[in-house]
């Protein structure tokens, strides 16, 4: 049942209010009384009644004043005001105050009644209407991802995926560039609004997914590349966090970006590098360059070098080293060095070797060495590295 707060300073209309009314057939019961719009308030705070009934003119603190009182802390509860003055002042406070209904002295018991059901049943549908978008709210990123993955995935026509989104409120842009970005890194959703503010000014809407997050922008290849390395380079080893990107053209074509993006994600050691990688001629990265990746891959542990690498490829080291800036944002030894502190990190939760011996099997014959390389990389000693994950 609902429940009922009488406030009112003349104990016969409040006694009479409270017993001489058939509360209990329109699903009511009298949880208090007050004497004044204090009390009133008060036990209005703690009872958390669904209704109070008040009059206007009270001593300490009148019924308007309560009603206001309450409404400005977000209760939840209808509020009925009477008086026994024909004052347009006292009904105009009412309007302001928020109550939901004001009535004039002497009180009929069934037109009491009846104002009580009509405010009540307008109670009763506003909280089922509440609920109803608090759930809704509530299911909105679920909701949202879905549909994005729809648009995505080409499961519906293009169309009605977008009209869909934008009634949830996302603005896609049908030119620009996408961006995918191939982790499952619980700091994504971070670096992407990172990303959002680093490309403000354009429109800018994504997603994240439990293995990669995907953003669309309006802004052109070259200058989402440029931003995107920026914020790689700015706060990404100070994370722990890897996040390969791959960045399409849209080109007026959505999903066949997305598939390019997708392809290039697949590229070898992608995942293992913050980068930035961009289309070349056949989508994907210079075969050189995928290469010296392959060797870096397969034998981090060995000694390596740009002169090395280049003479097992054939190619001439000044060759590789441009290819690598200009497919990657990065040198062939930034590459290195990334890749081998991924695997250290990985063998020290392990937890089976010692620093010396993880330097050794991640290409390091100098622990020292290996220990700033580490520091620098990280911002902080093997140990400490270690100790903060096992918190």
């Amino acid at each position: 049942m609902d429940k009922l707060l009488i406030v009112d300073d003349d104990y016969l209309v409040r006694e009479g209010l409270r017993v001489a009314i058939d509360w209990q057939s329109i699903g009511i019961e009298v949880a208090a009384v007050a004497e004044n719009g204090e009390e009133g308030l008060r036990l209005a705070r703690s009872l958390r009644p669904d209704l109070i009934i008040a009059d206007v003119r009270m001593p300490v603190m009148d019924g308007l004043q309560m009603a206001k009182t309450l409404f400005d802390e977000g209760a939840d509860l209808a509020v009925i005001v009477y008086s026994g003055y024909k004052d347009f002042e006292n009904a105009r406070r009412a309007l302001d105050s928020g109550v939901a209904g004001f009535l004039l002295k002497p009180i009929e018991s069934e037109e009491l009644l009846h104002r009580v059901s009509e405010v009540m049943a307008k109670l009763h549908e506003k909280r089922r209407d509440s609920r109803m978008l608090g759930q809704f709210i509530s299911n909105l990123p679920i909701v949202r991802r879905q549909q994005f993955e729809k648009l995505l995935s080409g499961e519906e026509s293009l169309s009605a995926s977008m009209e869909q989104l934008s009634l949830l409120g996302v603005e896609l842009p049908e030119e620009g560039t996408l961006l995918y970005i191939y982790t499952g890194d619980p700091y994504i959703s971070t670096f992407l609004a990172d990303a959002e503010r680093a490309l403000a000014g354009f429109t800018n809407a994504f997603e994240v997914f439990p293995d990669r997050a995907v953003m669309l922008t309006s802004a052109p290849l070259g200058i989402a590349q440029r931003e995107i390395e920026k914020l790689l380079e700015k706060t990404l080893r100070r994370t722990d966090a890897r996040f390969p990107v791959a960045a399409v053209s849209i080109g007026g074509d959505i999903r066949g970006a997305y598939r390019a993006a997708k392809e290039l994600s697949k590229n070898t050691l992608y995942t293992a590098i913050n980068c930035v990688v961009t289309e070349s001629g056949n989508g994907r990265l210079k075969k050189v360059v995928r290469d010296a990746l392959t060797v870096i891959e397969r034998d981090y542990a060995k000694k390596l070098s740009v002169k090395s690498v280049a003479e097992m490829l054939f190619t001439s080291e000044s060759h590789l080293m441009h290819e690598f800036k200009a497919e990657l944002g990065k040198t062939f030894n930034e590459c290195l060095t990334e890749y081998r502190m991924m695997k250290a990190q990985e063998l020290l939760l392990l937890g089976d070797l010692r620093i010396g011996e993880i330097a050794y099997a991640v290409g390091y014959n100098d622990v020292k060495y290996f220990g700033q390389v580490f520091k620098d990389f990280l911002g902080c000693t093997a140990s400490e590295w270690l100790e903060k994950k096992m918190q």
